[in-house]
């Protein structure tokens, strides 16, 4: 059981991540790791279980958006150029009429996700104000917010109704 959606997504995103190294089984004579006696082997089976859910219910922007958050695909993961181009053409639609850098649109998202870009180096490829550029970041942080909390919500949906969501009860 997780707490939450996030909890659940970042186990997943970890796990996946992470590969099943082959052990003495000196190891297994210790008991139990503190992980309700899951194998790596386990915990990998429930993280493709969960991550098969969340593809079926999330589209791809949601996707591709878990995947830069959760995964950090976006810093040198198998897939950072497809996620990049999904969020990038997301974010683009939400731009206003007459901005065409895809490149600033590129390091605007690699800054929400925690990339060191220089607001100078986005400001250059929009040939703009500073004032300009930051409302542009704004746009793209909002829209990215809103692909974000649609996606967790969809997977919360899901993994409650498969019970994988613990019931908090507070007195």
């Amino acid at each position: 059981m997780f707490k939450s959606a996030r909890h659940a997504l970042q186990f997943t995103f970890r796990t996946l991540g992470t590969p099943i190294v082959k052990m003495s089984s000196i190891n297994n004579m210790r008991g139990s790791g503190g992980n309700g006696d899951m194998t790596p082997h386990d915990r990998h089976a429930q993280a493709a279980m969960i991550m098969a859910m969340v593809e079926r219910v999330v589209d791809v922007n949601g996707l591709a958006y878990l995947k830069a958050q959760y995964g950090r695909e976006l810093t040198g993961g198998e897939e950072a150029d497809k996620i990049r181009e999904t969020l990038v053409r997301c974010a683009m639609a939400a731009m206003p009429t007459g901005v065409h850098s895809s490149r600033g649109v590129s390091k605007l998202i690699s800054i929400y996700f925690g990339g060191k870009v220089s607001m100078t180096s986005v400001r250059t490829d929009f040939r703009c104000r500073n004032e300009q550029c930051q409302v542009y970041k704004t746009i793209v942080s909002d829209m990215l917010d809103v692909v974000g909390r649609r996606a967790e919500d969809e997977v919360y949906r899901i993994l409650d109704k498969a019970g994988l969501i613990a019931m908090v009860i507070s007195a």
